[in-house]
Parts: structure tokens; sequence; C-alpha cells
């Protein structure tokens, strides 16, 4: 699918912000078009973004491949792996999705303009809406937030390469940006917009925390 135009880089307004958009939209209007191996790794996405989008870390690691995974984020570098950043087998994988949950850095909301469903690849292109903690700018950016209590929210043009594997199972991710995050990629976001699994697993995380002390 193709919107028909080209979507600026800039953020959307909060009340917009659905971290089930993705997932919902793929599922309603592309699943129904497919068959056969492409319905079939389509409906791993959807269900690979279901899950994620969520922070259900059994079913989002279930879509994906035990066989091989290769995950690159490309712009930086000359392999994509960010100085091993980058999960290179499931292990990795695990750890990588584990810190993305009890980081709080899985509520996303992707703006589509183009989504293309190939038999061993999915591509798809448009703005990465992403709730960061404050505590997160300085680890994954060094980028210091004028203020430590609050939410912001990244908002990057960005193209997402999902291969598959002979089951059907997401076996890497591959993105594209237009540059590095900088602070003019983020906004703060007003405490009553940010969505409430976001401070659901914010406690959750804590109690994690205190039980483990």
């Amino acid at each position: 699918m193709y919107i028909g135009h080209t979507i600026p880089q800039r953020p959307i307004p909060f009340e917009d912000f659905n971290p089930d958009f993705v997932s919902n939209y793929v599922r309603d209007n592309v699943l129904p078009t497919l068959e056969g191996r492409r319905k079939q790794v389509c409906q791993n996405f959807i269900d690979h973004a279901t899950a994620e989008c969520n922070g259900d870390f059994g079913p989002l690691m279930a879509s994906c491949s035990q066989k091989t995974q290769d995950y690159r984020r490309w712009g930086v570098g000359l392999d994509g792996k960010r100085n091993g950043e980058q999960p290179s087998d499931y292990e990795e994988l695990e750890v990588f999705y584990g810190s993305l949950v009890a980081f709080n850095l899985y509520i996303i909301h992707f703006e589509l303009e183009k989504f293309i469903v190939g038999e061993d690849a999915l591509a798809m292109e448009g703005n990465v809406h992403q709730m960061y903690p404050a505590s997160m700018l300085p680890v994954a950016f060094g980028i210091e937030p004028d203020d430590e209590d609050a939410v912001y929210m990244l908002t990057l043009r960005i193209a997402l390469f999902f291969i598959f594997d002979d089951d059907g199972l997401g076996s890497g991710e591959q993105s594209y940006t237009n540059g590095e995050p900088t602070i003019a990629n983020f906004v703060k976001v007003p405490h009553k917009f940010v969505p409430q699994r976001f401070w659901d697993n914010q406690k959750r995380q804590q109690e994690l925390m205190d039980a483990d002390d």
C-alpha cells in the first residue's frame, strides 16, 4: 500500500498517538488482500507488532525464529551492528527485547506511508513516534533532557525491512533512517497523553526490581 503522498517528518498530535495503529491497520486493510506465503509472513508481522506494542514478551519471542537472526540499523558504521548492540542470534534477541520492555521503550506509533509484502521480506516506510523515559535519552543518544522526570516522544523518518525464515517466522529487522536523532527529534509529552500501558509497565518493572532486592 501507499497513501499517495510523502509524510513530512514532524511529531503527531499527542492525542493521535496509538501504539496499536500499525498492527490494526495491516490486519484490517492489508492481510485480507494476501494469500499463501505472503499472507503467512504478514500475519507474523501482525503477531510480532501486537506483542511488541503491548510489551508481551512471550508472544513477542514466539514470533521470532530460533534458527537465525540478523538485526541492523544502517546509518552509522560499516556493518549496521552498532558495536554489537544489534542482535545476531535468538539468545541476543531475548536480551534485546527484554531490555526494550524493562526500560519502557516498546511503546511506538508507526505512521505508515508505504507497506509492501513479499515472500521472504516485508518493507514499511514512514515516521516512527516512540515514547522515551527521560532517563534513557543520555543512555541511548547522549542527549541531556531538560526534565529528568518527563516522558519524551521521538519522531524519526525510517524505512524498515523485516525478513523471515523458511517457517515464516521473523529472522531479522534492518532499518535505514535520515540521520541520528538529536534533541530536535524529541518533544516532551504531557502526562495525560502518555499511554496508560507506559505507566502500568513502569510500575510493574519497579515491583520486579523491589522483589529482587
